[in-house]
């Protein structure tokens, strides 16, 4: 069990690098780009609100930006 968990991220994160390589639909590279997207977002929630117990207004606006920027760019 303890050798599963040792190689369980290495390989996620060599498919993730293998991924955009392979002859896969557009469309999981686009889900996949997502999903970093908003484990990025959440995890610097968690680490703002529950690590630091910190309350902030601030990340949701530059993630509002963002969003906002992402879907009206040309």
């Amino acid at each position: 069990m303890n050798a599963l968990r040792r190689f369980a991220f290495p390989a996620f994160a060599l498919l993730m690098l293998v991924l955009p390589a392979l002859p896969v639909p557009e469309f999981w590279i686009t889900q996949s780009n997502y999903i970093g997207l908003y484990a990025l977002v959440s995890l610097g929630l968690v680490l703002l609100t529950g690590v630091a117990g910190l309350t902030s207004f601030g990340q949701a606006a530059f993630v509002g930006v963002g969003a906002y920027t992402a879907a009206f760019w040309p």
